[in-house]
């Protein structure tokens, strides 16, 4: 049977009211702490920010390894916007300020998202293809979340009579958890609005130079200006690295903030490797945020750490979600021997890659590349990870959506060494996320919730670095919105997410 399950606007506006305010009691009163509204924007010849142009100088990370990070630095002017021209690459502003006409904005006017139950134990009986690649190839269908309980997917208007039928016709039992899939995203949009502006109807004004904010999800530039402010801010423990760029000529920037690199444990956070995932890269520069806001009054555990942030691993599918399709998974890079683009960054690293929970197809949301590694993204984090492998003790990678902390492994049914510890840790996680929020996280091993699959960054790290404390943290919320969080929740989101952040630093001996 399908039912019909309706969200409420009030609460809807009863949540964004409840942010506002959270957002006023967070804001940094004290003028001697980061506060971004007071900060000077940093120069940087390649990226405006509003009318202005500014000038950048940071640390090529491909000529230093870890010696290197630890020796005078020698910072090292981008390439003026003719050099840039001539090398074939284009300026980030103006690469992402035209659309091709050919790629008008994906719609999904009554497009329905279905949550579609006991899909294994239907498979199995029947001895058929996945569902989820059935749904796929044969009614055009968009897989949000798959797991062994149950599989998540959107149908176009035009296929939903179809691909019911279908699913009465296997006796599969499902729900409707939104019937209009554009009217989502539309409110997504217009909520973003409203939560910026005055009651005047104006822009409130910005929070710093950069625009940053948690109230609305930001652009790439906006993101990038952001780290470059903050560098700017507090330039002897912090460093900006471009540590690759993508197949469309965007920079993969990381952010380092430490007062010992050398000695100082380290800390791994990234965000934004699934392109849809919007709150992925809002949380993740909401931690950079916390961490940098109080950073004298921070505990020792925290201090005393070396961390890298870099809040959006696949920007090339980031800026592409946010202009053309807004449920884009995948990076942008071009197929071989098809006309399908784009490569699942998180099945494309070298660890089970070939096996269960990736596709072949580079139609597919899950298609893992040609070769491990094969992606410019995945390679120069794999390079730069490699060379800072030692007291490396965490990785942290953001996702959305299931509220849950998960650790390896994820491409084998089985657990690691360690499991007790780090599921004491998960435990702990969500047990404060709880008491500061309300909202119920669930600690585990990853295969056991999410199902089997390989090529994952988290797995990677485990294996190749050795890396202890290994989790990815699916974030807000348990489907009823999906990838479509509404700006409104984007701020207790990003709390829960430092709340993890926090515990595993101080879990970190």
């Amino acid at each position: 049977m399908i039912k019909d399950t309706r969200w409420n606007m009030r609460l809807i506006l009863l949540a964004a009211t409840a942010t506002l305010v959270l957002m006023a009691i967070l804001t940094p009163s004290n003028a001697s702490a980061f506060d971004v509204s007071r900060m000077k924007p940093v120069a940087d010849r390649n990226i405006h920010t509003g009318n202005k142009v500014l000038i950048e100088r940071e640390i090529n990370a491909k000529n230093g390894g870890e010696d290197d990070e630890n020796k005078n630095m020698k910072f090292q002017s981008r390439q003026d916007s003719s050099s840039q021209a001539a090398a074939g690459l284009e300026d980030d502003d103006e690469d992402d300020g035209i659309l091709d006409v050919n790629e008008l904005p994906v719609r999904y006017d009554e497009a329905q998202l279905w949550r579609i139950y006991n899909i294994s134990d239907s498979m199995s009986r029947r001895n058929m293809l996945p569902l989820a690649d059935i749904l796929e190839s044969k009614y055009g269908g968009t897989v949000w979340k798959e797991n062994s309980k149950f599989l998540d997917v959107s149908i176009e208007k035009k296929h939903i009579k179809a691909a019911r039928a279908f699913l009465e016709h296997e006796n599969l039992q499902s729900e409707v958890l939104n019937s209009n899939i554009q009217e989502l995203i539309d409110q997504e949009a217009e909520m973003g609005v409203n939560m910026t502006q005055s009651e005047m109807g104006q822009r409130t004004k910005k929070a710093a130079r950069s625009g940053i904010h948690w109230k609305d999800y930001h652009d790439l530039d906006t993101i990038y200006a952001f780290m470059r402010e903050i560098r700017g801010k507090f330039p002897n423990i912090c460093r900006l690295y471009t540590i690759g760029k993508t197949a469309e000529g965007r920079d993969l920037k990381v952010l380092r903030i430490s007062e010992n690199p050398k000695e100082y444990k380290k800390i791994w956070i990234d965000g934004g490797i699934h392109a849809r995932e919007w709150i992925s890269p809002a949380t993740v520069t909401f931690i950079l945020y916390q961490l940098m806001s109080k950073w004298q009054d921070h505990p020792d555990y925290i201090r005393q750490k070396t961390w890298y942030v870099m809040p959006v691993m696949n920007p090339d599918g980031y800026v592409y979600s946010r202009k053309v399709n807004r449920l884009w998974r995948k990076n942008r890079a071009p197929a071989k021997r098809s006309q399908c683009l784009g490569v699942d960054l998180n099945r494309n690293f070298d660890i089970g890659w070939s096996g269960y929970g990736s596709s072949t197809n580079p139609c597919s949301d899950t298609y893992r590349g040609e070769s491990p590694n094969s992606e410019l993204e995945t390679d120069a984090v794999v390079k730069f990870l490699s060379k800072r492998k030692y007291n490396l003790e965490s990785y942290l990678t953001f996702h959305s959506y299931g509220q849950m902390v998960v650790y390896p492994w994820a491409y084998k049914a089985v657990k690691v060494k360690d499991a007790g510890v780090l599921q004491r840790v998960a435990n702990t996680a969500v047990q404060r996320i709880e008491k500061k929020t309300g909202q119920i996280y669930r600690a585990s091993v990853t295969h056991e919730v999410l199902g089997i699959a390989g090529g994952g960054s988290d797995d990677w790290t485990r294996a190749a670095l050795g890396t202890k404390y290994v989790y990815t943290i699916e974030l807000r919320d348990r489907g009823q919105f999906g990838f479509v969080l509404p700006p409104s929740q984007i701020l207790e989101t990003a709390i829960e997410g430092y709340t993890v952040v926090d515990t595993v630093a101080q879990a970190i001996q």
